[in-house]
C-alpha cells in the first residue's frame, strides 16, 4: 500500500513538469520560428510479479514503478511560412538556423523577424546582431533585396551589403533551448546545405494549439486523479494508525 504513495507522487511531479512544458509551448504559439517541446517519460524500475498456486510459483508479468522525467525533446519540424511584406523579414526553407551575436555569446534561431538598430546593424530585437558570413551586417537602409542564398543588396541590386550566415548541425542533440526559439550549441556549426532564404516571409511556430490543449486537458485529468487517490491513501493510513492506537 505504501508503495502507492511513491507511485502517485511521482505521477504528480511528472505531470506538473509536463504542464510547464505545454504552457511554454502555448505561450510561444506566436513566436516566429519557435520549435515545440515534448516530455519523454520513463519508469524508475520494473518489478517482476509472481503468483502462487497449487503448481507453485509462476511469473505473471512485470509492473512499472514511479514515472520519471526522462528528457525534454524538441520537435524541429518546419513551421508554415507567412507573408509579412517586411523587407527585413526572412524565412528559411530546409534545415538550418540564423546566427545571432549576443552579449553572452553566439546563439541560433529560425526567427527571421529582423530590424535595424540605431547604428544600422541588422538585429533580432531583444537578442543581438544578425551575423553574416563576414561578421555583423550593417545596412544604410531597410530598403534592401535578399535573394534565396541570403545575399543582401540594395533594392536596385547595385550595392552588396553582406550574406546571412545560415548554419546547421550534424547532431541536434547538441542544441540547448535557452529562450523562446533561441538555441545554444555545444558543438561546431557547419554551413547549411540545400537551405533557401525567402524575403518578406517569416516561419511561424510549429506549435499546434489543438494538440497542446488536448495534452493539457489529459495531463490535468491525470494530475487530479493522482491527487484524489493520494488523498484516499492518506485517509486510509490515518485510520490504520487510529485502529493501531486503539488496539
Amino acid at each position: 500500500m505504501f508503495q502507492g504513495f511513491y507511485d502517485l507522487t511521482s505521477t504528480m511531479v511528472t505531470q506538473n513538469r509536463n504542464m510547464n512544458i505545454i504552457s511554454n509551448n502555448m505561450s510561444n504559439v506566436s513566436t516566429p520560428g519557435y520549435k515545440s517541446d515534448d516530455l519523454m517519460v520513463s519508469t524508475f524500475r520494473e518489478e517482476l510479479i509472481y503468483r502462487y498456486d497449487r503448481q507453485g510459483k509462476a511469473p505473471v508479468g512485470t509492473v512499472s514503478r514511479m514515472a520519471l522525467v526522462d528528457e525534454r525533446v524538441t520537435d524541429y519540424t518546419e513551421g508554415a511560412l507567412r507573408e509579412t511584406g517586411g523587407s527585413l523579414d526572412v524565412a528559411l526553407s530546409g534545415n538550418g538556423f540564423f546566427t545571432i551575436q549576443t552579449s553572452n555569446g553566439t546563439v541560433y534561431t529560425r526567427n527571421g523577424s529582423f530590424n535595424l538598430d540605431n547604428q544600422g546593424y541588422l538585429i533580432l530585437q531583444g537578442f543581438g546582431r544578425v551575423m553574416g558570413v563576414n561578421g555583423p551586417i550593417q545596412l544604410p537602409t531597410d530598403k534592401v533585396s535578399i535573394d534565396r542564398n541570403g545575399n543582401i543588396t540594395s533594392a536596385d541590386g547595385r550595392q552588396y551589403y553582406g550574406t546571412l550566415q545560415v548554419v546547421d548541425f550534424a547532431d541536434y542533440n547538441q542544441l540547448t533551448k535557452i529562450s523562446g526559439g533561441m538555441f545554444r550549441a555545444g558543438g561546431q556549426a557547419q554551413a547549411a546545405q540545400g537551405t533557401f532564404v525567402t524575403q518578406e516571409y517569416i516561419e511561424d511556430s510549429n506549435v499546434s494549439m489543438v494538440d497542446e490543449m488536448t495534452s493539457m486537458m489529459s495531463g490535468q485529468r491525470a494530475l487530479q486523479s493522482a491527487a484524489q487517490v493520494l488523498r484516499m491513501y492518506d485517509q486510509l493510513t490515518s485510520r490504520m494508525s487510529q485502529i493501531g492506537s486503539a488496539v
